[in-house]
């Protein structure tokens, strides 16, 4: 945390973090982010998709000397603005500072509502995923939240579970998993819950943005973008799913799409089959939480604080039930690997070994209740409360 702390008063005093030397801001990820809520909270909240309106407000917003790339266009669904509107509201500085804490304070809530203790607040803010949120100013602590509360009311409080998942449609690649096991373990409450809220979100965003940003956002997945994943001029996203590991090898686009919608049915197939059987729900989260990083082609380094709830749900069934031999070792290195990512491939490396760990948790469970049922929800819910409380 020591070295963290001087890495970014480091980089603010050398003009590289937020204010550049001459004294404007800093042309970074959350400018995208807070010129979006500006223009959304203007007369014409139209501008904001169009790609040029778009790219000259950020362009007027960053020092000019800042050289920085940017992505020239607004590329989120239009649900998005509606977590971005109050910040244009604020100055820049201010927003950013209110976004870092609402977001942080989000994904930290999770982590207790998992596993209230105060070492683990502390153990989830060392991966290197919090560090480029801090820097870039980005929304991975909004992903990773919002995904661990859904999951820690999945079975107390399903109706509550799914609003946090409706919530999540502003960035749906990491939602993909979520109906498909929802389907397979029948929680029509959270379904409908869910589903509910994204129309919702999605209706309030075309009424107070415009229907345009529906029709962007659909020519964002089927336009030029496609099949390069992020070929946006000046702007490459360090990329650290399969598709991207197989790009970097050298591997064609198609090969690429092949091996990465090959992955993604095993696992869905997998984290469905282990959501239709009696094992605890800690057990079936964390699968949940390791799938939706591993299916989704588009994942960058900020999006690996969801892997932080997978490792929370895992320690909180070891430390119901106790650990496994090694399994204390093998999470340890894992956690390393989060803090180091020197490697494109460790996140997918780390992604498997949290897989194994689980499915090894779960045949050790299978085996010593081979007729037993899972935990009933209620005692799910005491457990929580228990928690919070």
């Amino acid at each position: 945390m020591v070295v963290y702390a001087v890495h970014f008063a480091l980089l603010l005093c050398n003009g590289h973090w937020l204010i550049s030397a001459d004294g404007g801001f800093k042309k970074n990820d959350f400018s995208y982010i807070w010129v979006s809520g500006n223009l959304a909270a203007s007369s014409d909240p139209g501008r904001i998709f169009d790609n040029a309106a778009f790219s000259a407000a950020q362009l007027a917003l960053a020092a000019p000397d800042d050289g920085s790339p940017f992505i020239p266009y607004f590329v989120y669904p239009p649900t998005f603005l509606v977590f971005t509107y109050p910040l244009g509201l604020m100055p820049y500085l201010t927003a950013f500072a209110v976004w870092m804490v609402a977001t942080l304070f989000l994904y930290q809530a999770a982590v207790c509502a998992i596993i209230a203790r105060p070492v683990a607040v502390i153990l989830v803010l060392t991966p290197l995923s919090v560090v480029f949120n801090l820097e870039l100013g980005q929304n991975g602590f909004l992903t990773a939240g919002l995904i661990g509360l859904t999951l820690a009311f999945t079975e107390c409080r399903p109706w509550l579970s799914g609003i946090f998942l409706g919530l999540l449609s502003y960035k749906p690649q990491f939602g993909i998993l979520f109906p498909f096991v929802l389907l397979a373990s029948r929680n029509w409450r959270a379904l409908v819950s869910a589903t509910a809220t994204s129309v919702a979100l999605g209706a309030t965003a075309a009424i107070a943005f415009g229907g345009q940003g529906w029709l962007a956002f659909i020519y964002s997945l089927v336009g030029p973008r496609n099949e390069g994943l992020g070929e946006i001029p000046g702007w490459q996203p360090p990329l650290v799913s399969i598709f991207a590991f197989l790009q970097s090898a050298g591997a064609g686009a198609h090969i690429s799409w092949a091996v990465q919608l090959a992955a993604a049915t095993i696992v869905t197939v997998m984290v469905c089959a282990i959501w239709t059987k009696p094992i605890p729900h800690s057990l079936k989260a964390a699968a949940l939480c390791i799938g939706s990083v591993l299916v989704t082609p588009y994942v960058l380094g900020y999006d690996l604080c969801v892997l932080s709830i997978a490792v929370a749900f895992l320690i909180k069934d070891a430390l119901l039930r106790g650990f496994l031999p090694g399994e204390r070792a093998v999470i340890l290195m894992c956690w390393a690997g989060l803090i180091l990512l020197i490697a494109p491939l460790i996140p997918i490396i780390i992604c498997v070994v949290l897989l194994l760990l689980a499915a090894r948790r779960i045949a050790a469970y299978r085996k010593l209740h081979p007729h037993r049922r899972a935990p009933a929800a209620a005692h799910s819910c005491g457990d929580l409360r228990n928690q919070l409380s």
